[in-house]
């Protein structure tokens, strides 16, 4: 009988080993760290230390333990994978290559156990060990890792689930932590190493996801144990100038996730991941988390706005990859895995909201023990409205708009708002978004002009009320002058530090919104402009003290929005710059240049079909309604219309006169008069010229509004800059100005309260034709007018235009075709007439009040029924034909130009969104306090090494 042949051990004879150990300020773990290297059983044959721009005393205890012609320096910034690589360059060549941190600690048996692991089979490359926290050295961190499909990191553990031995099984994993990676030599040289562009998070993740893809195996060793204190995660190492910020791990998350997936899925993870990461930030805003959000933001944006290096990392993955993503799947965490992180989340969040008492929280303690007897009462501070004036003012006003706007909110039942100038909103937001894609035919023919780009931030502020996109248009009329109110008072902590001055220089523009009338007759695009011009302002300021390309692209994506509701924000905002490039030199020059730019890509061709031509500047968002403003209206910033009294404002005009006085603060208050009058001098222009719409009328006066309280608001900002100095005149002086500052806001206040929202503007009740009408499929034709004075014609889709569709224009083929036919049909109509009204899509005809002699004409034309109405003296016919409503020719670019201008839209949004950035101070070893001190931690003994 033939005996067995003998088992070979790895010990019969040893690969070579390399560690390398990298450390970064990591003083306060390394005298523990470098000490366990000194009690290992197996040992690797060769020692590179390399130390990154610590100050901290770590290069010098490591040059100590392994001796100083075995350390490096790297220069600060360097990532772990290049700081891996300089050590490497001074290492002899071995067979592994064990990674090691300055937060690691082993135990005797570590690296044994992993070289147990790592050669029982010729296809593992890569072997990580059971890593547990430190010091708490029970609880487990990871036993091999994966990664979600929305770049999140998952090691498939419980929080603070301890060690019990229930993962003492050699596995095969994705990826294994680089703290205490063994890895074979020639597979570290033939996938490249770590990636540079993944200097600190995620790099193992993607090296284990490339050598899963070469056709190696990444395998878990729990008999090797290592002690991890994750000293960057928890933000306990000390940081200097040159370390990475903390949005670098998502930012690694995502980056991982898209040079990795397939060459299928990747169209459909750069998309995914991107609407994910955006409704993640809305997620954080909502439970109160500003810094995690813009972490996201910025991590989007540096992943998104550099699609080369993207691509470059793509192409190096392909050369060295031998199998699809789909031969691996079974690596991956489960499709559904982070919805169900993002459930457990939401219902935390709505917990605490709901139930506080049930979320553990750390309150106001006596530092003392204290009886009952002995316990002093704690003093709950002075009262809210002297801590949080603003905030109390802010409150007041919203519910005060609730109030004046009383006759308004029954259109939260109704179905939204109309009337004057507002069109209503439509049935679903979706009817804004195929407006502003091509999917929309408009007035009904076949259009020439593109969707009006307002369409763009309405549709997607609509979108979470997909079926109510009328409580959108609600809400910003009701809540018009808090929100107007808000964005002053931003802009005034910049012009001045009196907190109640600006209090008072803020509600005085929010009364100019309320005084002008724009709400209740119907001004939408007005209503926005003047919320948004107090930012445009504001960015603009910021630009003049620190100019830089991102303040100057968000500064053009403001002026942007407000010219899309506005056009005449543009004309507005290129005066304002011309004045700054005047005040701050020609060195400016290219900062104006990187705005005007950024604004003219973003309007699009919204610009050359409105802001770009003069006639049009006064076309705001709504039905083209002619103004009615007198010069002292315009002087007063009244505009005409439905309109606070005109004397309320002679105070702050007076003020803002005496405001060029006071020589200490007079430059400021120049420029102040000087952006008014500019603003004065626009509104003067359209109060003597006249333009026209796709109405026909060129006869329409312009709504000067904006430039008019802009003017007004620009005086007010005189007085501000110069209160200072009147409040410290005499006495009476002082009261005087203090009266007078205070009579504008507050007597507008009590007659906007009073008098309420009072105009044509109401809840959405009326159709513009009958409803039976609006159900039928083809358009309805809508006659209005007489005989003597000239009948004219409108096509009406459905229940009639909303809000966005008064912007189209019919071609002129079709346009022309109607038109005859029309003639033809109010003279003597034929046949022929008929069938090119059906050929249109027309199948109704309509007349709200009509003449006998109109209604005698139709009644004898031809293939014509006469049919019900819906209140006396309108009259109704219907086409003996079937309209065409399915040829109607929608221009073909309009799709390409609308899906160019979205993904534009939220580029910019994503390069320009400001972000709170969270604070990291420098730390030294007191920061740690609160943690154990895993320099005075004891290891445990060897005993307690579990082996498999």
């Amino acid at each position: 009988m033939d005996e067995p042949a003998p088992v070979s051990h790895w010990l019969d004879d040893p690969p070579s080993v390399g560690a390398v150990l990298v450390s970064h300020n990591g003083a306060i773990w390394l005298p523990k760290v470098l000490g366990s290297f000194s009690r290992m059983v197996h040992a690797p044959d060769a020692w590179r230390g390399v130390d990154v721009a610590s100050a901290d005393g770590s290069a010098e205890l490591v040059r100590d333990s392994f001796g100083a012609d075995r350390v490096v320096r790297a220069p600060k910034g360097t990532g772990f994978g290049d700081a891996v690589r300089l050590g490497l360059e001074a290492l002899p060549r071995t067979d592994w290559i064990w990674l090691l941190h300055d937060d690691s600690s082993v135990l005797p048996e570590t690296l044994s156990g992993l070289l147990d692991t790592a050669t029982s089979a010729p296809d593992i490359a890569i072997v990580g060990p059971k890593i547990r926290e430190w010091p708490s050295l029970q609880r487990l961190l990871e036993v091999g890792l994966t990664v979600t499909g929305t770049g999140g990191r998952e090691t498939g553990l419980e929080a603070g689930e301890p060690d019990a031995g229930q993962h003492d099984r050699s596995r095969t994993v994705l990826a294994v932590n680089t703290a205490g990676m063994l890895i074979r030599r020639d597979v570290w040289d033939e996938l490249g190493g770590l990636d540079p562009q993944l200097p600190l998070h995620f790099d193992d993740i993607d090296l284990g996801w490339r050598a899963a893809r070469a056709g190696y195996r990444t395998v878990t060793a729990p008999s090797g144990v290592l002690f991890h204190a994750e000293a960057s995660t928890h933000g306990v190492r000390r940081t200097v100038p040159g370390d990475r910020p903390t949005w670098e791990r998502r930012r690694a998350g995502l980056f991982v996730q898209l040079a990795n997936a397939g060459p299928v899925r990747f169209w459909w993870q750069y998309v995914r991941l991107l609407i994910g990461s955006l409704l993640r930030v809305a997620g954080l805003l909502v439970v109160k988390d500003p810094e995690s959000a813009g972490d996201e933001l910025l991590a989007v944006r540096s992943v998104y706005a550099h699609p080369v290096r993207l691509l470059h990392a793509r192409q190096r993955r392909a050369r060295s990859a031998r199998r699809p993503n789909r031969a691996i799947r079974e690596l991956f965490a489960p499709a559904w895995l982070p919805y169900q992180h993002g459930l457990d989340a939401a219902r935390a969040a709505f917990v605490s909201m709901v139930r506080p008492e049930t979320i553990e929280t750390v309150g106001r303690r006596s530092t003392l023990e204290q009886t009952p007897h002995d316990v002093e009462e704690l003093d709950d501070g002075p009262p809210l409205l002297q801590r949080r004036p603003w905030l109390v003012t802010v409150i007041a006003l919203s519910i005060l708009s609730l109030i004046a706007s009383r006759s308004l909110l029954a259109g939260i039942v109704d179905g939204g708002l109309s009337g004057g100038a507002l069109l209503r909103a439509p049935d679903t937001a979706g009817g804004w978004w195929s407006l502003l894609l091509g999917a929309d035919r408009g007035a009904g023919l076949s259009p020439d002009a593109g969707a009006p780009l307002f369409a763009l931030p309405l549709a997607a502020a609509a979108t979470p009320v997909w079926s109510r996109p009328d409580l959108l248009i609600t809400a910003i009329s009701i809540f018009a002058v808090p929100l107007a109110g808000l964005a002053a008072h931003r802009l005034g902590r910049r012009v001045s530090t009196h907190r109640g001055h600006r209090i008072v220089w803020a509600l005085t523009y929010a009364a100019a919104v309320a005084a002008v009338g724009a709400v209740p007759q119907g001004r939408f695009g007005t209503v926005v402009a003047l919320v948004v011009a107090p930012i445009i302002v504001n960015v603009a300021w910021q630009l003049a003290d620190r100019p830089g390309w991102q303040t100057a692209l968000r500064l053009g994506v403001w002026i942007a929005l407000g010219t899309a509701f506005a056009p005449v924000v543009l004309v507005l905002s290129l005066l304002g710059l011309v004045l700054l490039w005047f005040l701050k030199g020609r060195r400016f020059g290219r900062q104006l240049v990187v705005v005007v730019g950024t604004a003219a890509v973003l309007l699009g061709p919204w610009l050359v079909q409105r802001a770009a031509v003069p006639w049009r500047w006064w076309w705001e968002a709504g039905r083209p309604v002619p103004g009615t403003e007198s010069m002292l209206d315009i002087v007063t910033g009244r505009a005409g219309g439905l309109q606070a009294p005109w004397w309320l404002s002679v105070p702050v005009l007076v003020l803002g006169v005496l405001a060029l006085a006071p020589r200490r603060t007079r430059s400021s208050v120049v420029v102040a008069w000087g952006l008014g009058l500019l603003a004065l001098a626009v509104a003067l222009l359209g109060h003597v010229m006249s333009f026209e719409a796709t109405t026909g009328r060129t006869d329409l006066s312009p709504w000067v509004a904006v430039p008019s309280v802009l003017w007004f608001a620009a005086l007010a900002t005189a007085v501000l800059l110069a209160a200072p100095v009147l409040t410290n005149a005499a006495r009476p002086i002082a009261v005087a100005a203090l009266v007078a500052a205070v009579l504008m806001p507050v007597g507008v206040g009590g007659w906007w309260l009073a008098r309420g929202v009072d105009g044509p503007v109401g809840p959405t009740s009326d159709l513009a034709v009958p409803a039976f009408l609006a159900d039928r499929p083809g358009l309805t034709l809508v006659l209005t007018g007489n005989t003597a004075d000239g009948i004219t014609y409108r096509t009406v889709d459905g229940a009639g235009p909303y809000l966005g569709q008064e912007a189209f224009e019919p071609s002129a083929a079709d346009s022309a075709d109607v038109t005859e036919a029309v003639q033809h049909l109010l003279g003597r109509g034929t046949d022929s007439d008929i069938a090119a009204l059906s050929a249109a899509g027309v199948d109704a005809i309509y007349a709200p009040d009509v003449e006998p002699e109109l209604a005698r004409r139709i009644d004898s034309t031809p293939r014509i029924e006469q049919s019900g109405s819906d209140q006396p003296g309108s009259r109704v016919w219907t086409l003996d034909s079937d309209p065409d409503v399915n040829d109607v020719a929608v221009p073909w670019w309009r799709r390409g130009v609308a899906g160019v201008q979205v993904v534009v839209w939220i580029v910019a949004l994503l390069l320009t969104a400001p972000v709170r950035r969270r604070r990291r101070d420098e730390t030294d070893d007191a920061s740690v306090a609160g943690r154990d001190d895993p320099a005075t931690t004891a290891l445990p003994k060897d005993s307690e090494v579990m082996t498999s």
